[in-house]
């Protein structure tokens, strides 16, 4: 099954190319402990893991299977319409910031509300049909997207979520274990970004960082491997409760719209991403294939909504073909229909993971900035820092009902207004990533001197904010009228520009006297 380069062209699809290996080491490492988050952040709550694994797990690789399956088909069209044998196809998967919002912002305030896992589950995984729904919706609308939305915007965001937002709740797991961590990280920084061939034999370098941690992980006790007996499992969950609980999601819009809006985005961007590459699929059946892999996700019974990963670029560079993308969703499929999920799981510890995910935060803010020009990197460079109010705010929400308490309390919140100005982290961390699109369009449609539509986006962010869907935990009618008039005054700011002196033509900005002097 694994096949040499040099042999490509008489290899079918599904054969794992060295590059297909690493690829899928890594993707099925992540997607597998990444699971595991959801699980976690229950458990202080109360949350029995015999629960969440049977309900948040399964769906989950029924919906992995079909998205993969039609992105995996995709490349394949590709190859036999360009007469190629080195299509990569686009990677798919389960997606943090999706994961932490479903289970933070709707699963755990329902259950706080109702001590009914049952029903929180339900209105979980009926927030991930929802948005399978609006990825299915603007799927035929993809590629009027692409060319509405700057292109240094849809790459902002996307580098937003997962070179910062990725990096941040997730690379300091390295040092969960410093001598495992680090010992898996030195792999990456010598093998991966250095490129230094491990033995004349060219071992792939994530088996390797995988491997050789784990044996030494082992060795000092940190891992401990505890078989558990197979069993047959179902990939879904028999319930029709996800379905019922439709009506009940429908006061998370907040939470949900901007969740849809920013994977379609993604899935645009890793379009972006792949067209740089030499692999241009269209936008439209991209978009559509995660979104039927989610409404199946969400059907099936799994609070976690899958994405296209924006990894094309580094795994092309990895030398990743289709093959992985065939394999890794079998592989996860395999593992939970087996029941072995929590034994494997096992297999990949976060400080391995966390060097594995250095090297996909590198890749992808690396195919960021190689993207968009540079006279955009304003816009790219403030995205990148704006996810810190998301990271802070997650943090705390699931840091408080462990500590069994509530940031509603008074008394409480007041402290945290005091400490780390709370109102405002989450002002900045409630639909971050709406508001990453809207600053970094702004900034892009004024670097461009289109003063109208820079205006009309911070007309958009007031609309945003009046209902929900910015700098608000949840959907509702004046939801944040502050951050509305906010927006409005900036619309009047931004379109007043026009009238500030002589402007310079488009494109020949000046450069700032700081970034001179460099």
């Amino acid at each position: 099954m694994l096949a040499n380069d040099e042999n490509a062209p008489s290899q079918p699809w599904w054969t794992l190319h060295r590059g297909d290996v690493d690829a899928t080491i890594a993707q099925l490492g992540c997607i597998i402990a990444q699971m595991f988050i959801p699980v976690l952040l229950v458990v202080p709550l109360g949350i029995s893991l015999r629960f969440s694994l049977d309900h948040f797990v399964p769906g989950f690789a029924s919906g992995l299977f079909l998205g993969s399956a039609g992105l995996a088909w995709l490349g394949v069209r590709l190859a036999r319409r360009e007469n190629r044998v080195d299509v990569t196809a686009h990677p798919y998967g389960n997606n943090v910031p999706a994961i932490l919002a479903f289970t933070l912002s709707i699963f755990v305030p329902v259950y706080l509300q109702t001590r009914d896992a049952r029903l929180a589950w339900a209105i979980g995984a009926a927030s991930v049909v929802w948005t399978g729904i609006f990825k299915l919706l603007m799927a035929p609308f993809a590629g009027s997207i692409r060319r509405f939305i700057p292109l240094p915007a849809s790459m902002t965001v996307f580098g937003a979520a997962m070179y910062s937002y990725l990096a941040m709740v997730l690379l300091q797991r390295v040092f969960d274990q410093p001598l495992v961590g680090i010992v898996a990280l030195a792999i990456v920084c010598v093998a991966v970004f250095a490129n230094v061939p491990i033995t004349p034999l060219k071992l792939p370098p994530f088996l390797v960082a995988w491997i050789v941690p784990l044996i030494l992980g082992i060795a000092v006790g940190y891992v401990h491997p505890a078989w558990t007996a197979a069993s047959l499992d179902l990939p879904w969950v028999r319930s029709l409760a996800p379905l019922r609980a439709m009506i009940s999601a429908v006061p998370y819009f907040s939470v949900i719209v901007p969740i849809s809006m920013y994977h379609v985005l993604q899935d645009i961007a890793s379009v972006e991403g792949a067209a740089s590459a030499g692999d241009n699929c269209d936008a439209r059946s991209i978009v559509a294939c995660d979104a039927v892999g989610t409404l199946l996700c969400g059907i099936c019974g799994s609070i976690v909504s899958p994405v296209v990963y924006a990894l094309h670029p580094p795994y092309r560079a990895l030398g990743a073909r289709i093959g992985y993308a065939f394999w890794t969703p079998v592989l996860f499929l395999a593992v939970v229909v087996s029941g072995l999920i929590a034994f494997i799981s096992g297999l990949f510890p976060w400080p391995i993971l966390a060097a594995m995910i250095a090297y996909v935060s590198v890749g992808v803010g690396t195919a960021t900035l190689r993207r968009v020009d540079r006279k955009y990197w304003s816009a790219v460079l403030l995205g990148f820092a704006i996810p810190i109010g998301a990271v802070v705010s997650a943090s705390m929400n699931s840091a408080l009902p462990a500590l069994h308490l509530s940031a509603e309390s008074p008394a409480l919140r007041a402290a945290l207004d005091r400490a780390i100005y709370w109102s405002s982290v989450q002002g900045l961390g409630n639909g971050f990533l709406f508001l990453v699109l809207v600053i970094a369009s702004v900034i892009s449609e004024t670097i461009d001197r289109h003063f109208g539509r820079a205006a009309l986006w911070c007309l958009a962010a007031s609309g945003f904010s009046w209902i929900g869907l910015m700098h608000s935990a949840t959907l509702h009618w004046r939801a944040q009228p502050a951050y509305a008039a906010g927006w409005l005054a900036a619309a009047v700011v931004v379109y007043s520009a026009r009238w500030w002196g002589a402007q310079p033509a488009a494109g020949k900005i000046d450069e700032p006297e700081t970034d001179r002097k460099f």
